[in-house]
């Protein structure tokens, strides 16, 4: 049975130990809040993977450490958005949907991001994002790692991607290609790992 075994390892502004980052937080959040926030280690192997990068390419970070209430406003996004797509399916069948790609909000489960173990990210080429999924497929079908209906540009930038993170031992979520985590208890759920190292941290100190 999977367990957390908190190692009380601190959140650092990632930005402080990797300058070469874009960050591209979010606005629903405090100014303090939309830096890059993740325990030391993580930021670390950020740091890293981005050196396995070819030059001129970097990340951008799409998130970081989450708070609470910010985890709560993406599920109700997304119910919200499944439910204008498919306004056949029922209350329960958008709930299931939505559950696919966001996780609870408190709990065992909760959000990796909630840890400052996960990060969400994607590919910057001279200030300009590399294309990493279509828009002729759905937002679930380029949600998907592995997605053979992309073309082969595509999912050549997307192994670069994966190559680099891989390498510094991130584990990647099978249901979005952006995000990644080391760990969290999804984490240790992915690599078959009994114990968890980071739990959630509930505000940045």
């Amino acid at each position: 049975m999977l367990r957390i075994k908190e190692c009380y390892e601190p959140l650092v502004d990632i930005k402080k130990l990797c300058p070469g980052l874009k960050i591209d937080i979010g606005p629903r959040r405090t100014k303090k809040e939309r830096k890059a926030y993740f325990r030391k280690t993580v930021a670390e192997m950020i740091c890293r993977a981005k050196n396995e990068l070819p030059k001129g390419i970097t990340f951008i970070i799409g998130d970081a450490w989450r708070p609470q209430y910010v985890q709560e406003e993406i599920m109700q996004g997304f119910i919200q958005r499944f439910s204008k797509k498919y306004p056949h399916w029922s209350k329960d069948r958008v709930l299931q949907e939505a559950n696919k790609f966001v996780a609870s909000s408190d709990g065992k489960y909760a959000s990796g991001h909630m840890t400052g173990g996960a990060v969400d990210l994607r590919l910057l080429r001279n200030s300009r994002k590399v294309p990493m999924k279509s828009s002729k497929l759905t937002y679930q079908e380029n949600a998907k790692p592995f997605q053979s209906k992309l073309p082969h540009y595509i999912q050549q930038n997307r192994e670069l991607l994966f190559n680099a993170l891989k390498k510094v031992g991130f584990s990647n979520s099978p249901r979005e290609y952006w995000h990644w985590s080391y760990g969290d208890i999804w984490w240790a759920k992915r690599t078959k790992k009994k114990v968890a190292i980071y739990g959630v941290i509930k505000s940045i100190s």
